[in-house]
């Protein structure tokens, strides 16, 4: 592996380690004798510490392991956790993460800032004041055990380096906590220049320490390799005098030798012909059979290389081109069973038929499994929050408190990352507009404490995600006021609730009374909305004032294939995705009303939903222009139905989602396009896009 991949492989697992880091500092502050927690995230700096120095981003580790000392403390219960402290260790946090990508971009961060920050953290750790606390605290001086001298042996795993763990690092460690008096390393496993892989790991060591710290803080150090690796620790100091081996007192010069690394074991067999390995003298004295003997060594070192490993990280690129061969895969089983069907020769038909649905039901399989690869759980995207929440709540002087639930729920990755931004400007709005202060709450009878609530579930094929608050609700008449001073709504008119809340969508539309940082400037809803609906979901919003606001998205759970529905409209062929689609009917006479300003509306079962008709809004000719002779499609939306009149509805297919704007311009009402069976290219439609061409 070259080293700007094993850079990219550390910048990928530390994005995923400071993501645990931030929010499992924030949960301390919650929690603070989680000790789940705190190894969490001594581990997660362990890490970052680790795999920052075998990329050679010697600031990163340097830095990150000012951090660790604080997160030692504290997992030792020689710190008390606080606020302050919390809050300085985020700091930290933020400016290891500019680190890192200064490091990556070549770029440098101003050397006092970091100084700045790092003093701050040393002072934590008691360091910076270290000669004051000498001179004003020699009755309270720290008492360290007796010296004592370890042998450490160090035997890793060949593929230690790609972990993150860096052996070296770990040998600067023992060398903080003690005076190295030896080290041997054992190099004969190294292969000639051009046989050598820089990811592997083909020496072992054997360290003597001596030191003053207990035991434990020995073992700490190895703490995160010592279960998947070869680490003994034996105490040797009764073999030690004055700093000097007594053991060599009975050695032979040619163990000693070989011990230091100076000369190999094979060049001391070559001098001592006599000397056998046990194996060779248990077989030459008839002790033992050759060829078990020969059995057993190869079963040993096979064991030894067997390294188990439960995951493996892949690169999404790499995914996103097998989804890419999935799909047209999909429309290549699409052609197949259209040309079976084709075929009028019974003979043939009936096993090309069956060929073919066979081989449609393994490609749906395929497809369901590589969509399940590409799935991740909204557990990280929720953590994120946390910082936020805990950062916005103390600025505006609130108290907050946020809880999450179906964390483990499972969305595309590609829906995961830009779901991010909507989430987050729902999350500042519940904070800014909706929870009030702990004095307002206090006077209502409520806790002086607010709380988030973040839910994902999934149903009916889609995943829903809730944002919900206890605060003060939406004051609708102060919506309507400003959506009349805008000139959105019609003075005079009644609106129900949810026409109410769909006004806050509206670009330029804002309650906030003054202009912030966080609000005020009529920004935003109508963005989130566009941002929900191009991942073609929804967004609506239920409010009770006094008691709070919930938001809920609804999102499909990909966007790369999906279930439609082929309908003709004149000689196009469009698919509509079968999520939105809630019937189809074919209207008699009567059930057609014309309303005026409202148009065409179609009575179905005493409910009167507007009519669109397709071949008007797409301009594509059409013989049947007569809803009773043509089909209505009932679709749902947002929060609203309307029915599409179609020519026929020719039955359902998987739909492999094609970007047009590449090729083509941006057609508004469409999310996309598809292949179908016989080759034809058939427009996606999204049912927002109509409804804004239809309605607005």
């Amino acid at each position: 592996m070259a080293i700007d991949e094993l850079v990219q492989v550390f910048l990928e697992e530390s994005e995923d380690e400071i993501r645990e880091l931030e929010a499992g500092l924030i949960k301390l502050e919650e929690d603070q004798d989680d000790e789940g927690i705190i190894n969490r995230v001594f581990r997660a700096a362990h890490t970052i510490k680790g795999s920052a120095g075998l990329v050679g981003f010697d600031d990163v580790s340097n830095f990150t392991h000012n951090i660790e000392n604080i997160l030692d403390r504290i997992r030792n219960k020689d710190l008390r956790i606080t606020k302050k402290l919390i809050t300085n260790l985020l700091t930290a946090v933020d400016l290891l993460k500019r680190l890192i990508t200064s490091s990556s971009e070549g770029e440098v961060i101003d050397s006092v800032e970091i100084e700045n920050v790092t003093m701050v953290l040393k002072r934590f750790t008691g360091s910076a004041k270290q000669a004051e606390d000498a001179q004003q605290t020699n009755s309270k001086k720290e008492i360290h055990e007796e010296e004592r001298v370890y042998s450490i042996t160090l035997r890793f795993k060949p593929d230690i380096l790609s972990t993150g763990q860096d052996p070296v690092m770990l040998i600067r460690e023992l060398a903080d906590n003690g005076e190295i008096v030896e080290t041997v390393a054992s190099t004969d496993a190294i292969p000639d220049f051009y046989n050598i892989n820089p990811t592997t790991c083909y020496t072992w060591w054997e360290v003597k320490l001596k030191t003053g710290r207990p035991l434990s803080d020995i073992q700490n150090i190895f703490l995160f390799v010592v279960d998947e690796n070869d680490v003994v620790i034996e105490d040797i100091s009764s073999q030690f005098k004055e700093g000097v081996d007594l053991r060599l007192a009975e050695m032979p010069i040619g163990e000693i030798l070989v011990e230091r690394g100076i000369v190999k074991p094979s060049d001391l067999e070559d001098v001592l012909k006599e000397h056998k390995t046990t194996g060779e003298v248990l077989v030459e004295k008839g002790k033992a059979p050759r060829e078990i003997v020969e059995k057993m060594a190869l079963a040993q070192s096979q064991s030894r290389k067997i390294a188990k490993s439960a995951t493996i990280r892949v690169d999404t690129d790499k995914l996103d081109k097998l989804v890419n061969l999935v799909g047209e895969m999909v429309i290549s089983v699409a052609r197949m069973s259209q040309l079976a069907s084709e075929v009028e020769d019974a003979a043939m038909s009936r096993p090309l038929q069956g060929a073919s649905a066979s081989l449609e039901r393994i490609s749906r399989e395929l497809q369901e499994q590589v969509m399940r690869v590409r799935m991740v759980p909204v557990e990280g995207t929720f953590n994120r929050f946390r910082r936020i929440v805990r950062d916005l709540s103390f600025e505006l002087g609130k108290k907050i408190e946020i809880r999450m639930s179906g964390t483990d729920t499972e969305l595309d990755k590609n829906v995961i990352e830009q779901i991010g931004d909507p989430l987050k400007h729902m999350i500042r709005n519940s904070i800014d507009h909706g929870i009030e202060s702990p004095e307002e709450r206090k006077k209502l009878g409520k806790s002086p404490e607010g709380t988030i609530w973040l839910k994902a579930f999934q149903r009916e094929g889609n995943i829903f995600i809730e944002i919900s608050d206890d605060g003060k609700g939406i004051n609708k008449n102060k919506v309507l006021e400003k959506a009349i001073e805008k000139g959105m709504a019609e003075p005079g008119r009644s609106y129900s609730d949810k026409e109410i809340f769909e006004m806050l969508f509206a670009p330029g539309l804002s309650t906030a009374d003054k202009v912030s940082e966080l609000s005020g400037r009529g920004v935003g809803m109508d963005v989130v909305r566009k941002n929900i609906e191009d991942l073609h979901g929804s967004v609506e919003i239920f409010s009770e004032q006094g008691k709070g606001s919930t938001f809920r998205i609804k999102l499909p759970l990909t966007l790369a294939i999906i279930d439609g529905m082929m309908v003709r409209v004149g000689t196009e062929v469009l698919t509509i995705p079968l999520s939105v689609i809630d019937k189809s009917v074919r209207p008699s006479r009567a059930e057609i009303k014309t309303v005026e300003g409202r148009g065409e509306l179609v009575d179905i079962r005493g409910d009167y939903i507007p009519l669109v008709r397709i071949y008007e809004l797409f301009n594509i000719p059409s013989d049947k222009t007569d809803p009773t002779d043509a089909l209505v499609v009932v679709l749902q939306s947002t929060d609203s139905r309307f029915g599409v009149l179609v020519d026929d509805v020719l039955g359902q297919t998987q739909a492999v989602i094609k970007s047009i704007d590449k090729n083509f311009k941006k057609l508004e009402g469409t999310s996309g396009a598809t292949i179908l069976g016989n080759g034809r290219v058939s427009l996606i439609l999204d049912v927002h896009g109509i409804e804004r061409m239809a309605f607005s």
